[in-house]
């Protein structure tokens, strides 16, 4: 039975392809599966890694056991909200905007996100760049090359969740659904933190943070550009 491969079209951190607007997402019927796609089916062909109660069920990073930094509690509810946002999307109950919108639609092939100690290194250094925490910089830290960059900065007692708030993007702007090619469905300039936090093949994420007296930044880094 033919399988529709849905096509997300993204913003995202690559300035060479100005005629996509962004960057490829799709989602899939289950989590960290190997795939091979001929024509009319998709083969589900490996798991990529076991989970252990050790990590709250998320996968076990494949470049370290714990953080170098960032704090546990707040590592196990990033990856486990984005992993529930992607869940979302890949069943079809993704709201898409301000209710009454209906709902984004499914496709295939969404990997697993799981936490890169590599990733959080690059974070701290890009993060200790910047004039945080003292004050917040006009500008976001640089993402390295390879890479996507998630920031954000605010006071501490605001207490705001960074990781919600930049999934929280969906709910507030619909993304415009363009038929192409039968199957294919384009999203263009809309929700860049949302997009690129749950297309199909970024699959690992690291992040930094620093405190001050009044001011906290939370900068992220996933591993597709």
């Amino acid at each position: 039975m033919p399988q529709f491969i849905y096509h997300w079209l993204c913003p995202g951190n690559v300035p060479d392809r100005t005629d996509l607007s962004g960057v490829l997402l799709r989602s899939f019927r289950g989590f960290m599966r190997c795939v091979y796609l001929p024509i009319l089916a998709v083969l589900s062909l490996c798991t990529a890694q076991t989970k252990d109660d050790r990590y709250r069920g998320r996968l076990r990073p494949a470049d370290c056991e714990q953080p170098k930094k960032f704090p546990i509690n707040s590592l196990d509810a990033f990856v486990i909200e984005i992993n529930r946002r992607r869940r979302l999307m890949i069943d079809g109950n993704q709201q898409n905007g301000p209710s009454g919108n209906g709902n984004l639609p499914k496709g295939e092939n969404v990997i697993e996100m799981e936490w890169s100690c590599d990733l959080e290194e690059k974070a701290i250094a890009a993060l200790n760049s910047t004039v945080c925490p003292t004050e917040c910089p006009t500008e976001p830290p640089n993402a390295p090359n390879g890479t996507t960059g998630f920031f954000d900065c605010q006071n501490v007692s605001n207490g705001r969740d960074a990781m919600g708030w930049w999934l929280s993007e969906i709910y507030e702007t619909k993304m415009d659904l363009l038929s192409v090619e039968g199957a294919r469905v384009i999203y263009r300039d809309k929700n860049p933190n949302y997009c690129n936090l749950v297309r199909y093949d970024a699959h690992r994420i690291g992040c930094a943070e620093s405190q001050g007296v009044d001011k906290k930044c939370v900068f992220c880094l996933t591993d597709k550009p």
